[in-house]
């Protein structure tokens, strides 16, 4: 019964909201060195930590397209941690209604200006990953319906 108590007792770090805190974690060659490009920019992961079941997950997020991980920098440089919002979002086209999640991290800088940039979870394993620790947590993760209208 005490094992079952440590098993739900972190599930991931969340803010007040309830919205889940992503972390920048430099990647390491198999030197123990920090990889950089050949210009001399650092690599990073972008995670989510949790346990499920006793057991450390993480959940990997890239950005939606190459170029947003110089955005990602930027982010995360005004903090090492950010907030995921995880939304979603219909689409009209065609006459066509189609919804998708999208994830964006924020970060609020010292003027209370806010940084965000839209990633995705690198992999399917990571997808049922955070649905997994959403369900955990019993979270109601705020979502927001959005509606847009896109003419071909």
């Amino acid at each position: 019964m005490a094992n079952e108590k440590n098993v739900k007792a972190f599930v991931a770090e969340t803010t007040q909201d309830g919205n889940f805190v992503i972390v920048r974690e430099p990647i390491k060659g198999a030197n123990g060195k920090q990889l950089q490009t050949q210009d001399g920019r650092l690599y990073y992961a972008y995670l989510l930590r949790g346990k499920l079941r006793g057991r450390d997950v993480k959940v990997d997020f890239s950005p939606k397209d190459k170029g947003g991980y110089e955005l990602l920098d930027l982010v995360f440089d005004v903090s090492p941690k950010a907030e995921l919002i995880i939304a979603e979002v219909v689409q009209e086209m065609n006459g066509v209604k189609s919804r998708r999640t999208v994830y964006t991290v924020n970060t609020v800088d010292e003027d209370g200006q806010i940084w965000k940039s839209e990633v995705r979870p690198s992999r399917t394993s990571d997808r049922d990953t955070l649905a997994m620790l959403i369900t955990l947590i019993g979270a109601q993760v705020k979502t927001e319906v959005k509606e847009t209208a896109e003419t071909a």
